[in-house]
């Protein structure tokens, strides 16, 4: 990727600190990046980077010029640009989208309705913050390189199972359900995460996720982290695994926890999209990717 131009896109909420943006930015250039970023195609609209109309445009003249595409933020906003896309012209130039949390929406979109790919990765607030080796981690996927096993998984529910691996923020999952925007998850990998969510949400999460028959679709779960967002005590000590065990017991499918992705430090940058194997056992779990996430060469 350094050395290519970089597309800068700000589909969700601005940033909360502008200045975090120049230090990523001027990163991105320090690592050799040539960057495509106009702000001025941009004006804060409240939470949102600017009107939809203006966000979805920015994004349709990206895809007409570039295949590698990075996020400023994430935050919210996403989910109302879907019906706005170019979805033929993001098929016949397939990128990758790199970023996170609400660029959940964005990304499994343009998977489900391009064939895109895409990084649960690094936004570009963070890019001035982040470790290099994470760095070094988003590069070599961009360049069509497999990561090493995640072997440091826990075991839930033994089993072994490939499929494609599409997941992210578990919130954005659960809004795209009805919409057709949502991949068909039949005998996918689907990985999970979110934050600021109390317990109760997270319950309720899941548990449309099983009413809508997704749950009894998939071929196994990979389960990241969740914060709490209301005081110890509030949630009877009920703790996220017991709430997913609750959901995952009538279905046979491997389940692994403790996945580093997201919102949680240090973390790991995860394809979306690829082919990969999920393997658990008693003594341990592992998750495998099995091609590369770049559909043509950049």
């Amino acid at each position: 990727m350094p050395g290519q131009t970089l597309a800068i896109i700000a589909p969700s909420s601005p940033p909360s600190k502008p200045e975090r943006l120049e230090l990523g930015l001027a990163a991105l250039r320090s690592d050799g990046f040539v960057i495509d970023w106009t702000p001025a195609h941009y004006s804060q609209r409240g939470y949102l980077a600017g009107s939809d109309e203006v966000r979805a445009g920015a994004f349709n003249r990206a895809v007409a010029k570039h295949r590698h595409f990075m996020c400023t933020r994430g935050g919210y906003g996403s989910l109302r640009l879907l019906d706005r896309i170019d979805y033929e012209a993001a098929q016949a130039r397939p990128g990758l989208l790199i970023g996170f949390s609400d660029i959940t929406a964005l990304q499994l979109a343009l998977y489900s309705k391009a064939n895109w790919c895409s990084l649960s990765g690094p936004l570009v607030v963070e890019w001035g913050e982040i470790p290099e080796g994470m760095k070094a981690e988003c590069l070599a996927l961009s360049r069509g390189e497999l990561p090493a096993p995640l072997d440091q998984l826990q075991p839930m529910r033994p089993g072994t199972h490939t499929g494609t691996l599409l997941g992210g923020n578990l919130a954005t999952i659960v809004r795209l359900v009805g919409t057709p925007y949502l991949p068909d998850l039949d005998g996918t990998l689907l990985f999970v995460e979110d934050v600021h969510e109390p317990l109760y949400r997270i319950d309720a999460l899941f548990a449309q996720l099983h009413l809508s028959g997704l749950l009894a679709r998939i071929g196994g779960l990979i389960v990241g982290h969740f914060t709490r967002s209301s005081p110890e005590g509030d949630e009877l000590e009920l703790d996220p695994l017991e709430i997913i065990a609750d959901y995952i017991a009538p279905y046979s499918w491997p389940v692994a926890t403790g996945l580093n992705y997201g919102h949680f430090h240090p973390r790991q940058v995860i394809p979306i999209g690829v082919q990969a194997r999920l393997e658990v056992n008693p003594a341990g779990a592992c998750l495998s990717v099995l091609e590369p996430a770049v559909r043509c060469n950049f």
